[in-house]
């Protein structure tokens, strides 16, 4: 859109931030076959386990939850993202809220955190717990990216020229709450050096397994059905 355009007597912001939108998109399909392409990997070292090659980083135990967090994390993380900031943008006839430096910020943020957790898994550095895998440094890390994304989400809602909020802002938003409420809870963590990678949970036990899989179970309700 180059023009300025008007609906009634509300203007359409002349340019949205597609630039941030794109990244994301091309993020997403790039991802989406490494992901792909890893699970493909693990699949034939079921059949063939000589393609361990005798090399701890690429054993089926760290490269299974690899693939797991690549296609739901990485491919489906960044579809998520980059669709929410294309809606809000069109549903709020606004830009997005902090302009590009701040939108750019999350995009690489992201990516970031991907790069950060993947490599996590295939050195052995995790906290083994299903799709909360990265350590406690990794952990806040995502925390900040995840506030700057919910900044950049409900400051471009609040600052809209459409007096109604679309259903899907409000779906978009109780997804990048919730998650953020899960993923702070479930990783709550004492580290047993700050400059050392190795953390050990606040619960234990039963309390641990249960808090596991309240993060586990409405990490794909919130998530994957966003």
């Amino acid at each position: 859109m180059t023009a300025l355009a008007m609906s009634g007597d509300r203007a359409v912001p002349s340019a949205y931030n597609e630039d941030v939108v794109r990244k994301f998109a091309i993020a997403t399909m790039f991802w989406g076959v490494v992901g792909f392409l890893a699970g493909t990997f693990i699949a034939f070292q079921l059949a063939f386990p000589v393609l361990n090659f005798d090399l701890p980083w690429l054993s089926f135990g760290r490269l299974r939850p690899l693939h797991t967090s690549a296609v739901v994390f990485a491919f489906g993380g960044n579809a998520l993202l980059g669709t929410s900031l294309y809606v809000v943008q069109r549903t709020c006839r606004t830009t997005l809220f902090g302009g590009r430096a701040l939108a750019d910020f999350l995009f690489w943020g992201y990516q970031f955190f991907i790069v950060m957790a993947a490599l996590g898994y295939v050195l052995g550095v995790t906290q083994a717990r299903e799709y909360a895998e990265p350590e406690w440094f990794v952990d806040l890390w995502l925390t900040l990216v995840w506030v700057i994304y919910l900044v950049i989400f409900l400051g471009t809602v609040l600052m809209r020229r459409e007096p109604h909020i679309y259903v899907a802002n409000w779906f978009y938003l109780a997804f990048i709450i919730t998650i953020a409420m899960l993923h702070i809870v479930n990783n709550l963590a004492l580290p047993v050096s700050f400059v050392g990678t190795k953390s050990y949970s606040l619960f234990s036990g039963v309390q641990d397994a249960l808090t596991q899989w309240w993060y586990g179970h409405n990490a794909v309700g919130f998530f994957l059905t966003a």
